[in-house]
């Protein structure tokens, strides 16, 4: 009888247990990253407010009248009281000084008064001439206010002030001329009478910049 054929290596290899699982190598575990702790910004010192200072000089109470009635009893009972305790020439001392303080005193009383008697001083004179562009006409300024003059009028102008060579008849030849014909001149440039000195100003500036055409 046949022997059966002896099974192949391979045969006998399919017999042998099951291969092993291959390991997969273990994850290393990660160390959790340390987050760095946000830097705090210190906080803001609160400046103390610094007060403001005032610019404005303080000004001493007002007194009252009766206030200083009494203040004014006080001080000279006070100054008796002390000139009681001098001796005669400390006493003529004290009578010069006190004289001469009231001399001055009196003098600056004076002073202050004639001021305010002869009131405010007049503004100083003022006058010029403008000519007009196209030659037609002329700007006379008086005391500050443009008047505006026709070429004839300004030739007549120009005429009286020729006319003589006083400045206080010219002056008022000038107004008499201005009164006559042009008086408006006068009311706007505030010229009461012929001795406002603008008058003169004005003839002077005349005299010397035209000439009279005769």
């Amino acid at each position: 009888m046949a022997k059966k054929p002896a099974g192949s290596k391979a045969s006998k290899a399919k017999k042998t247990t099951k291969k092993a699982a291959i390991k997969k190598p273990a994850a290393k575990k990660t160390k959790p990253v340390k987050r760095s702790k946000a830097v705090k910004k210190p906080k803001a010192v609160n400046k103390p407010a610094v007060a403001k200072k005032s610019s404005a000089i303080p000004k001493p109470p007002v007194r009252t009248d009766a206030q200083s009635r009494t203040l004014r009893k006080q001080m000279l009972v006070q100054i008796s009281a002390l000139a009681a305790t001098l001796d005669d020439d400390s006493l003529k001392k004290l009578i010069q000084d006190a004289a001469i303080l009231a001399h001055n005193e009196r003098v600056l009383k004076e002073y202050s008064l004639k001021k305010e008697l002869a009131g405010p001083k007049p503004p100083a004179a003022t006058a010029a001439i403008e000519e007009g562009k196209d030659g037609t006409f002329f700007i006379i300024i008086l005391n500050g206010y443009r008047n505006f003059l026709s070429l004839e009028e300004m030739r007549r102008l120009v005429k009286v002030c020729h006319g003589t060579d006083n400045a206080a008849i010219a002056a008022s030849r000038i107004y008499t001329w201005l009164e006559g014909g042009r008086f408006d001149v006068l009311r706007n440039s505030r010229i009461a009478s012929s001795n406002d000195p603008a008058l003169i100003s004005v003839w002077e500036k005349i005299i010397s910049t035209y000439a009279s055409e005769g």
